[in-house]
C-alpha cells in the first residue's frame, strides 16, 4: 500500500511509504492449515502443491486468466512486502517454468480486491522468496494492479502466490493473472549496470535515458532504471530533473548506497520551484563521500505521469561552515529517552523538532579509547527505528570523516541500542561535539530533516592516550581478530600479574579472571562457543598500564 507525498499541483513525489506516514499492520500466522481448520481450505490452488501452471508469453495478453479468491484460505504467514504487512494471506498459487533471465507477473485486482504478490524459488518444501509487490492500493472507480518482476533462470520452475491486502477486507475477490517477458527493458533496468561516474566538488554531471517499460526488479514498488555517481569529499548534492520535457510528475527521494537498493539515504529535502520548468530538485545536504545509485522510476498514474525521456542533473558544492542543522518535523512517537556512556548517563523526555542541546554534559575520552554507549527507545514504536552517533574527532565543525560514524545494533527490536564510541589515535585533543540521533526507518544521517525521531548533542572531551609509536611499543598484542571466540594474548616483554576484562558494547563485564604473566608468554582465552557473534572490548590492566582492544567474534 503506496502512500504518495502530495506536493504542489497535484504532482507527488515519493520517499517512502512508511517515512511518511507511520502505519503499522500486525503480521498474523495461522500456520500451514490455518486457524479455521484443513477443511475450511480453498479450491483446487490453494496451496503451493497444487499451483496453477501458467504459461510465459512475450506480452501479457498472452496468458491473460481470471481467477476466482472467495475461498481461499492462509498457507503461510504474510509477507513483510514494502514495509507493510497485511494481517491475513488468504492465498492462490500458481507457478511457471521461465523462459528468459527475467519474468513479470502482473495482477490486476477487480473491485475491492487489492492484490499481494510474492514470488519464490525453490519446491513447496523449502520455498524461498525472492520478491514481492505491494506497491498500490484502491482508488475509488479504479482497478489495482501490482507487477513483480524477477530475474529467473532459463527453464527453471517458479512459484507465485497472490492474495488481497486485508485493511480494510475486501468485498470483492476476482482478480486476473498473466506471466510474460520484459521484451523492450531499457539496457539500465538494473543497478548492477549503472556505471558510477565521478562527481568532483563544484562540478555536476548529467544522465539521460528513457524510463518506458522499465521493470521493478529492484522492489521499489516502481519500475525504475538506475545511474551512479561516486563523490571523494563530503559535499551538498543537488539531484534535479530540470530539462525533462514533459515535466515528470513523480521522483524518488532516495540515494542507494548499495546496489541492489537495500540501503539508502533520504533527501535533506525537495522542491518543485528551481527547475523554471516546474520540474522536482532534491538536496542531500552534508552528503559523506562514496558511491551512489540513483533509481528514475516509472509511474503511470501520478498527474502527470513519469514515463519517457528525462534528464536528471548532478552537482556538488562545498557545505557552510558550522555544525549542520538537524530536526524533525512529526510528533515524538520515538525518541531518545536515555543516553549512557562514559560519565554521562542522560535520561530525558523528547524535544521536538529542534536538536535538544546537552553539551553541558560532557563525554571524557582518551586518544585510542572505546566506550560503550547504549541508546534507550521511548516507547518503542516500530522495530525499524534505527539510532546512529557521530563524534567531530578532527573538530572541523562537520560529520564527514568515516571514522567520525559509530553504527548502533539492536538486540531487542528497537527498544535499546548499544555501540562503541571509538577515538582514534589522531583525534583532536579538547572540546568537541557529539550527536546521537533516532530516526524511523531509515538510514540515520548526521544532518538534515526526518519526520520523526529526535536528535541530541553533548561535548566530548578528549585525552591524551599512548601515540602511535607508543601503541605499536605496547606490551599486548591480540590474535586471531577478527576471531571464533578463542583468543591468543601475547605479552611482549612484561612479566606481571595482570587482570583479563572481556565486556560488551554495553559496558557489561561477561568474563574477568587474573594471570601471572611472563615475559614473551602467551595467554591463550579459550571463549569459543560461549560468546555470541559480535564486537566486544578486550581490557588488560597491569601495574603499567591499561590497554583495551575492540575484538569481533564472527
Amino acid at each position: 500500500m503506496l502512500l504518495l507525498a502530495t506536493a504542489v499541483d497535484a504532482r507527488t513525489v515519493v520517499e517512502h511509504p512508511a517515512e511518511l506516514v507511520h502505519r503499522s499492520a500486525p503480521v498474523v500466522s495461522f500456520g500451514e492449515a490455518g486457524n479455521r481448520g484443513v477443511a475450511e481450505r480453498g479450491g483446487g490452488n490453494d496451496e503451493c502443491a497444487t499451483a496453477t501452471m501458467i504459461n510465459v508469453a512475450a506480452e501479457c495478453n498472452g496468458s491473460l486468466a481470471t481467477y476466482d479468491a472467495t475461498d481461499a484460505t492462509q498457507s503461510r504467514a504474510a509477507a513483510f512486502c514494502n514495509e507493510y504487512a497485511s494481517v491475513e494471506a488468504r492465498d492462490l498459487w500458481f507457478s511457471f517454468v521461465a523462459t528468459s533471465t527475467i519474468s513479470v507477473i502482473r495482477v490486476e485486482g477487480f473491485g475491492s480486491y487489492d492484490p499481494v504478490v510474492e514470488g519464490f524459488t525453490g519446491d513447496c518444501a523449502d520455498l524461498e522468496s525472492i520478491g514481492c509487490a505491494d506497491a498500490t492500493y484502491p482508488d475509488a472507480g479504479e482497478n489495482t494492479v501490482e507487477t513483480l518482476s524477477i530475474t529467473t533462470t532459463v527453464d527453471n520452475t517458479y512459484f507465485v502466490r497472490v492474495y488481497s491486502y486485508w485493511n480494510p477486507v475486501p468485498t470483492d475477490f476476482t482478480f486476473s493473472l498473466c506471466a510474460f517477458t520484459g521484451a523492450d527493458v531499457p539496457a539500465n533496468d538494473l543497478c548492477t549496470s549503472a556505471s558510477p561516474e565521478l562527481l568532483t566538488l563544484g562540478s555536476s554531471i548529467s544522465f539521460t535515458g528513457d524510463n518506458t517499460d522499465a521493470l521493478d526488479t529492484e522492489g521499489l514498488g516502481y519500475g525504475s532504471v538506475w545511474h551512479a555517481f561516486t563523490t571523494t569529499e563530503c559535499a551538498d548534492v543537488t539531484v534535479d530533473y530540470c530539462g525533462t520535457s514533459p515535466a515528470f510528475g513523480n521522483a524518488l527521494l532516495r540515494l542507494f548506497t548499495t546496489c541492489p537498493g537495500d540501503e539508502h539515504i533520504s533527501a535533506s529535502d525537495f522542491d518543485e520551484v528551481t527547475c523554471p520548468d516546474g520540474n522536482v530538485t532534491m538536496h542531500w545536504n552534508y552528503l559523506p563521500s562514496g558511491t551512489y545509485y540513483y533509481a528514475v522510476i516509472n509511474d503511470e498514474v501520478s498527474d502527470p505521469d513519469a514515463v519517457g525521456a528525462y534528464m536528471i542533473n548532478v552537482s556538488a558544492t562545498s557545505f557552510a561552515p558550522g555544525y549542520c542543522e538537524a530536526s524533525t518535523t512529526e510528533q515524538c512517537d520515538e525518541y531518545i529517552s536515555r543516553v549512557t556512556v562514559g560519565a554521562v548517563d542522560n535520561a530525558s523526555g523528547c524535544t521536538q523538532g529542534v536538536t535538544a542541546d546537552y553539551t553541558d554534559q560532557v563525554v571524557g575520552i582518551e586518544q585510542g579509547e572505546a566506550l560503550p554507549i547504549t541508546v534507550v527507545n521511548g516507547p518503542l514504536y516500530d522495530p525499524s527505528d534505527a539510532v546512529g552517533v557521530w563524534v567531530d574527532w578532527d573538530q572541523d565543525e562537520n560529520f564527514c570523516e568515516a571514522n567520525e560514524y559509530h553504527a548502533m545494533a539492536t538486540s531487542d527490536g528497537g527498544l535499546t541500542f548499544t555501540g562503541l564510541v571509538n577515538a582514534p589515535m589522531d583525534a583532536v585533543l579538547g572540546s568537541t561535539r557529539m550527536r546521537v540521533r533516532m530516526v524511523y526507518d531509515r538510514f540515520p544521517m548526521a544532518c538534515g530533516v526526518a519526520d520523526y525521531g529526535e536528535v541530541e548533542d553533548y561535548t566530548v572531551q578528549v585525552g591524551l592516550g599512548n601515540s602511535i609509536a607508543e601503541q605499536e611499543r605496547s606490551y599486548w598484542e591480540v590474535f586471531p581478530n577478527p576471531g571464533t571466540g578463542d583468543f591468543t594474548i601475547r605479552s611482549r616483554s612484561h612479566t606481571d600479574e595482570v587482570s583479563i576484562a572481556l565486556l560488551d558494547v554495553a559496558g557489561r563485564v561477561l568474563i574477568q579472571e587474573r594471570r601471572q604473566v611472563l615475559q614473551g608468554q602467551q595467554i591463550n582465552c579459550d571463549w569459543a562457543g560461549t560468546l555470541a557473534a559480535g564486537a566486544y572490548v578486550l581490557r588488560l590492566i597491569s601495574a603499567d598500564e591499561r590497554w583495551e582492544r575492540r575484538v569481533v567474534v564472527q
